[in-house]
C-alpha cells in the first residue's frame, strides 16, 4: 500500500505537531516493511506566491524524499479563500492527484476525496480551540474546528493522541467511538539524562543559565498558562527564587503580550529568564540540568514535554487537567493549574526535599520508558490495515 504522509508541519519550528510528524514517520520507515511512504508537504498558495524559496529549507525524512503538492494559481485567487467550498476544492485538487492508496493528514487539512479507492486517516491532537478558544487566534480556531468537523464527517479513521482527546471528539462532535483509535506518543531516544558535567556546563553557558533552575518548556501562548506559572513562582519564598531562578524556554507563540507587564507587576523580573527556542542538540542537557520541570498547562492533547523531562531525569510538577494525568501517571506531582497557591506549594515542596526529587526522578525515568514511538508506529499501521480492508465511508 502507498501511504501519502502529511509532512507539512516541518515548515514551522519543531513544536508538538512537528515533533509528532517527524518522529512518527521515522518510526514508520523503521518498523514497516509492508507499505511505501510518500511524505508530502502542502505548499499553500501563499507560500507558493510569497515564499518560493521556503521549500528548499525543508529537510526530508531519513533516507527519503519529499513531494511538494502545490497549486500555481494567480495571487488574485487568494481573495476567494473565504468563499464557501473554495478551500475544500483546493485541498481536493492538491491531494486528489497524489499517487497514494491512503492519505494520512495531520495538519487539520482533510481532503474530501471522491476516489472510492483512496482512504483518508486524520490525526487530531486536541480540542483546545473548542474548550479554550480564548487561547487561540480566530483564524486558527476556524481552521482547526473545520478540520476536526471534516475529519468526523469524511475521514475513514481518526487517530487521537490520548484517551482524553478521543472523549472530547465524541463529546463535542458526536463522533462514533469506533471511528477513533488512540495512539500515545513518546519522548524518543534522543531525550536522555545527561550527567557529563562539561556538557551541562556548556549548555548553561550557551543560554546564560544559572547553576540551579526551575524549568518550563513550551510555546509562549495562553494555553500554556505562563501567567499562572509566574504568579505561583512569585509566591514561593524569595530565598528560593534566588537559589532557583525560573527559566522559560520555547518558541515565540502568540497572544503573549501580557507576559512582560506580569513580570513587572509581580516583581520577579530579575528571577525569570527567557531562552527562546532551544536547539534540538541542547534540549536534553537543558532538561537534565533542571532541579524541577514545571508544566502547568490549562489543556493538552498529550503533553509531550512531560515525558521529555522525565526521560532526562527531571522531577515534574504538572496539571491535573485534560490528558496530563494520563501521561504522567504517578510519576509527577499533579496540581490545579488555576490555583496559584497550590501550584506554588507544589514547586516549593519539591525544591525543599532532595529525597523527593530523587524518588521522582526514578519514577519519571521508568514512566517515560513505558512509551515508545515504535509502538505508536505499529498501532498506526494497524489503523492503515483496518481502513484499507474496510469499505470507504460514504
Amino acid at each position: 500500500m502507498k501511504v501519502g504522509f502529511d509532512y507539512t508541519a516541518v515548515l514551522k519550528e519543531r513544536t508538538g505537531v512537528g515533533q509528532y510528524t517527524v518522529k512518527l514517520l521515522e518510526a514508520l520507515l523503521r518498523v514497516d516493511r509492508e507499505n511505501r511512504y510518500i511524505p508530502y508537504v502542502l505548499y499553500s498558495m501563499t507560500n507558493y506566491v510569497l515564499h518560493p524559496g521556503l521549500r528548499k529549507k525543508v529537510a526530508p525524512p531519513p533516507g527519503g524524499s519529499l513531494e511538494f503538492v502545490s497549486v500555481p494559481v494567480p495571487f488574485q485567487a487568494l481573495r476567494y479563500l473565504k468563499v464557501p467550498g473554495f478551500r475544500g476544492m483546493i485541498k481536493e485538487y492538491m491531494l486528489g492527484g497524489l499517487d497514494a492508496d491512503l492519505i494520512h493528514s495531520n495538519t487539520f487539512c482533510v481532503p474530501k476525496i471522491r476516489d472510492k479507492k483512496k482512504r483518508v486517516v486524520v490525526t487530531v491532537y486536541d480540542l483546545s480551540v473548542i474548550t479554550n478558544p480564548e487561547c487561540h487566534k480566530k483564524l486558527n480556531i476556524l481552521h482547526c474546528t473545520n478540520g476536526i468537523r471534516e475529519a468526523v464527517e469524511y475521514a475513514d479513521s481518526i487517530i487521537a493522541i490520548s484517551e482524553h482527546t478521543k472523549r472530547d471528539i465524541i463529546k463535542y462532535f458526536n463522533a462514533p467511538e469506533e471511528l477513533i483509535t488512540v495512539t500515545h506518543l513518546a519522548a524518543g531516544p534522543e531525550y536522555r539524562e545527561v550527567r557529563d558535567r562539561a556538557a551541562l556546563a556548556s549548555v548553561k553557558a550557551r543560554y546564560n543559565l544559572p547553576e540551579n533552575y526551575v524549568l518550563f518548556v513550551g510555546s509562549l501562548e495562553p494555553r500554556k498558562n505562563i501567567k499562572g506559572l509566574l504568579k505561583a513562582y512569585s509566591l514561593i519564598p524569595a530565598r528560593m527564587r534566588k537559589d532557583f531562578p525560573l527559566v522559560i524556554a520555547g518558541a515565540k507563540g502568540w497572544l503573549n503580550s501580557d507576559i512582560p507587564p506580569a513580570l513587572e507587576s509581580l516583581g520577579i523580573k530579575e528571577s525569570v529568564r527567557f531562552t527562546g527556542y532551544i536547539d534540538a542538540n541542547d534540549i536534553s542537557a537543558l532538561y537534565s540540568g533542571a532541579a524541577l520541570f514545571v508544566y502547568p498547562s490549562l489543556y493538552e492533547g498529550f503533553g509531550l514535554p512531560i515525558l521529555e523531562a522525565m526521560s532526562c531525569g527531571a522531577p515534574v510538577v504538572t496539571s491535573n487537567a485534560s490528558s496530563m494525568p494520563e501521561v504522567a501517571g504517578d510519576a509527577a506531582l499533579l496540581v490545579d493549574p488555576l490555583n496559584a497557591e497550590e501550584l506554588a506549594f507544589g514547586i516549593e515542596t519539591v525544591l525543599e526535599k532532595e529525597s523527593l526529587r530523587v524518588e521522582m526522578r526514578k519514577k519519571g525515568l521508568s514512566r517515560a520508558a513505558s512509551f515508545s514511538w515504535d509502538r505508536c508506529a505499529k498501532e498506526t499501521i494497524e489503523v492503515y490495515r483496518k481502513v484499507a480492508a474496510s469499505p470507504k465511508r460514504s
